[in-house]
């Protein structure tokens, strides 16, 4: 007799589970809430989904158990995921920075594929369809949603998390597991823009720049990376900010006191500004500081620290102003007291507590035959690929040992 096989969750883990898990002899089905399997991988990579990268290591992912993810990124990693998709038909391209993308550029394609194996495989998708709760009576689980219920041998969670809230996503999948006895760290916003009431940065919104971005955290800088900021009306967002705002929101959940230092000017060092500023200030003395600043740094910027360091209403500046200026481009702190949340964030960090789960299968040390992969786990990845990745590797153990365990019986 046919193993049942019950997927919560039609997303990038869940898909491929399902795709690997159907080459054996087991009945699957895929109980997802939206109108169509794959919403949130549409969203990915700005429609063009990010779906891996080159460098798939894991000193790219973060957790309370950094270990766990080596065993999965080590069996299925870009070569292999690309080998999958090639399989399927899909084919993948990279840019300079190790990025991997459907050559198609359509995030639709991966999800047109995914879906299209599932069905030949003969998986049932069953959409618009809201899980509420999952039991475990005797040795086989029971999955009840809005219109009824189903039962299964074996359930994977692939729920995901609440980042993107109005792609349908939600915390059910770490509720699920709590249910069964599975410990949970508490998820907060990763890739995340950052709320600050800074009047620079409404002042400044809108501008664009490359700088070095660093996250402080109590008086520590956990982080730095150089990369685009983007000033706005809320705080600041960009590459750079979502680099590191791993380390301020986790600051923020703990109650730290947090803000991001920015250099302005990267590429200059602290002595050669100062001279050049000393220079100019000396050259153009007859000139407004803010005409002849305007040719290094935006209007606005240059506007918005000469009001901050009271600088506006001078004509010309002294030498411990040109200081104070020189200090301030390279050391700009911007004080931050939110994220944007689950709304802002690509992916949430924390979830199940990956020390309860096998490695090698994403199998539940607690509850036999009920497996957790992708985002409902505490894992989360670096920007540039690596979330997707996760949901991709995890998906394909739970795949694996489903096929194996079907076949076996």
């Amino acid at each position: 007799m046919k193993k049942k096989i019950g997927i919560i969750g039609g997303g990038a883990s869940g898909l491929l589970c399902a795709v690997v898990a159907s080459q054996g002899d087991c009945d699957i089905t895929v109980l997802e809430k939206n109108k169509r399997v794959g919403r949130k991988i549409l969203a990915t990579g700005n429609g063009r989904c990010n779906i891996s990268n080159t460098e798939i290591t894991p000193a790219h992912y973060h957790g309370h158990l950094p270990s766990f993810t080596a065993y999965a990124l080590k069996q299925f990693d870009n070569r292999a995921l690309e080998r999958f998709f090639s399989n399927l038909g899909l084919e993948f391209v990279s840019v300079e920075d190790g990025r991997l993308f459907p050559m198609s550029l359509q995030a639709s394609s991966v999800v047109d594929f995914l879906e299209d194996a599932s069905l030949r495989g003969g998986v049932r998708l069953m959409t618009d369809t809201a899980v509420t709760r999952i039991e475990k009576r005797g040795g086989r689980f029971r999955v009840f949603h809005e219109e009824g219920s189903v039962d299964f041998d074996i359930v994977v969670i692939a729920t995901g998390s609440v980042a993107m809230p109005t792609l349908g996503s939600s915390d059910s999948g770490i509720r699920f597991a709590e249910r069964f006895g599975h410990k949970r760290f508490d998820p907060f916003p990763v890739l995340v823009q950052l709320l600050s009431s800074d009047p620079l940065c409404s002042r400044c919104s809108g501008v664009k720049l490359e700088a070095e971005v660093s996250a402080v955290v109590n008086g520590i800088e956990e982080a730095s990376v150089r990369g685009d900021l983007l000033f706005t009306n809320y705080g600041i967002s960009g590459l750079a900010v979502l680099d590191i705002s791993r380390a301020i929101s986790r600051g923020l959940q703990r109650g730290y006191r947090c803000h991001v230092q920015v250099d302005l000017l990267p590429d200059m060092a602290p002595d050669t500004l100062k001279k050049i500023l000393q220079n100019k200030s000396k050259r153009f003395a007859k000139k407004p500081p803010r005409l002849w600043l305007n040719g290094m740094l935006h209007q606005k910027i240059v506007d918005a620290l000469l009001d901050m360091l009271k600088l506006t209403r001078k004509s010309s500046l002294g030498t411990k102003d040109v200081q104070r200026l020189a200090y301030t481009i390279k050391h700009l702190q911007i004080a931050v007291h939110d994220t944007r949340g689950a709304k802002g964030a690509e992916v949430m960090a924390g979830g199940v507590d990956c020390s309860e789960v096998f490695a090698k299968t994403m199998e539940s040390r607690l509850v036999k035959n009920l497996f957790l992969t992708g985002e409902v786990l505490d894992v989360d990845g670096d920007r540039g690929g690596y979330n997707l990745h996760w949901a991709w590797a995890s998906g394909y153990l739970a795949g694996k040992s489903i096929l194996a365990s079907a076949n076996s019986s």
